[in-house]
């Protein structure tokens, strides 16, 4: 009787102990960014398809006269940023990204500037790292006139797809996501 017992307090004691470890799993090891074993992606095939992908998912119109027509927003960066209820659209641009957070800001920073009619103008790629520059068309406010800007979208490679780390401007020179960041206290 004494080793059912002592049989059935391990267990208990395995089972509340693996209750409180194994949620937890998923913040000691790398799963919170994309896996290296994910099948190759055409649009993430090279930076530049990836930037590309980015800014035609964000692009929503040109440059119409009136900025007011281009306002209405595709997709919802809250889905984005919680990952949760994303519609097959958001799911695409949010998978462009090293993290859901970074898709959500990210996106909101360009559509906050309308931001449209991006091209890129160059490219640096060292290792599994890349450096993207782009030129695109702005409106600070939304009832201005279109400006140009420029930015440098950074990337990280995991596996054979090309993903979208941080994204630097002349409004955010340390990064659109470290200034989302510091804002919000939060971390990936």
């Amino acid at each position: 009787m004494k080793v059912k017992l002592a049989w059935i307090i391990l267990v208990v004691a395995l089972v509340s102990i693996a209750g409180i470890v194994v949620p937890r799993l998923k913040y000691w090891g790398p799963s919170s960014g994309p896996s290296a074993s994910e099948p190759a992606r055409t649009e993430q095939a090279t930076p530049e398809a990836t930037v590309g992908t980015v800014f035609q998912m964000t692009d929503q119109g040109g440059e119409s006269d009136n900025p007011n027509d281009v306002i209405t927003d595709r997709l919802n960066y809250a889905h984005m940023f919680e990952g949760k209820n994303m519609s097959p659209d958001e799911q695409k641009f949010a998978d462009l990204f090293w993290d859901n957070q970074r898709s959500a800001a990210i996106y909101g920073y360009l559509r906050r500037g309308l931001t449209t009619s991006a091209s890129i103008t160059a490219n640096n790629i060292t290792g599994d790292s890349a450096v993207v520059s782009v030129a695109m068309k702005i409106t600070p406010n939304h009832h201005a006139e279109w400006v140009d800007s420029t930015c440098t979208v950074e990337l990280k490679k995991r596996g054979s797809n090309w993903y979208v780390d941080e994204l630097k401007s002349e409004r955010a020179p340390d990064g659109v996501f470290q200034k989302f960041k510091q804002a919000t206290g939060s971390t990936p």
